[in-house]
Formats: structure tokens, sequence, C-alpha cells
């Protein structure tokens, strides 16, 4: 029956300002959640910290935030990070950024619809 499900990509947009353990443990209940539906296979998970001039008072520079994320990540074997929405000049709305990591990973091959 897993053959027929559909492949989902999971994708968080946000500060991760630090990337804490919820964070991570988001992603394992969304993942479950989906699998649990039956009509879902849940193929991978992005953690996409948005860019340095978000706006948000006390942020840590995008660079940090990234590779705290990279550290925090590196045991997951389907969980990543991109860095593309952080190294943007401006803040990027989450439908862009979707968008743009449908086109470069070639989610399902369609469009969102976004």
């Amino acid at each position: 029956m897993a053959s027929h499900r559909i492949p989902l990509v999971l994708l968080a947009c946000g500060s991760f300002n630090p990337i804490t353990n919820q964070h991570m443990r988001l992603f394992e209940l969304a993942r479950d959640h989906m699998h649990r539906t039956g009509q879902y296979q849940v193929v991978s998970g992005i953690v996409s910290p948005v860019s340095d001039n978000y706006g948000k008072q006390g942020l840590v520079l995008a660079k940090h935030r990234t590779a705290m994320a990279k550290l925090a990540l590196q045991s997951s074997n389907w969980v990543t990070v991109d860095e593309w929405e952080s190294q943007q000049p401006d803040w990027t709305e989450t439908a862009v950024t979707m968008r743009r990591t449908n086109q470069d990973r070639g989610c399902l091959n369609k469009p969102l619809g976004l």
C-alpha cells in the first residue's frame, strides 16, 4: 500500500533562533500523522531559517542559526537545512520559499498550487 501513497516533503520556515528540540519533534509528529492517514509518504523534511533582515529583535546572524540547525539535525537521515531563504537580502514569504523548494527539489514534479 505504501507504493500508492503520495510523496510529501515537510517544510518549516522560521527564525530558528535557536532551533530547539521541539522544532525537531514537530517534524516527527507531522510525519507520523501523515503516514497514519494512509495517503502520504513523507520523503524528507526541510528547515528553512529566515534571512537576517527578518526584523526580529535579537535575531542571531543567519550563518549562525543555519550552523546550529545543521548541528542539531546532523543525526537525522531525513530532515535537512536549506540555506536559500537565509541568504536572501530581504524577508521571503513562505509561499515563495515553497515554490522555490518545489522547483529545486523536483517535489512531485507538480506545482504546489501557490
